[in-house]
């Protein structure tokens, strides 16, 4: 099947993270890890509770989250759900 183009704007935190991550897990490209991770995606049909309301914060919000990610990426080191769950239940604001 063709390929469709399609044009991704990351903030530079999360573009470095994900450059480093593809090195670290020996994908070709960046475009190689975009398509594995999406690929991961559909094969597990998994739910985005944890990304998805990050997708809603404010960016200042989003631009901190990356950060971390990237220091985390550099260190070698992940933190699973249990950080990403603290880490939105201490920026989520009351509901209007």
């Amino acid at each position: 099947m063709a390929s469709r183009t399609r044009s991704v704007k990351l903030p530079g935190d999360l573009a470095a993270a994900a450059e480093q991550r593809a090195n670290q897990l020996g994908y070709p490209s960046w475009n190689a890890y975009i398509k594995g991770l999406i690929r991961y995606d559909t094969f597990v049909q998994g739910s985005h509770s944890i990304t998805l309301p990050m997708a809603m914060m404010p960016p200042a919000e989003q631009d901190a989250i990356d950060a971390k990610c990237l220091s985390l990426t550099k260190l070698g080191v992940g933190e699973r759900g249990q950080f990403l769950e603290k880490l939105l239940k201490r920026n989520k604001r009351p509901e209007v």
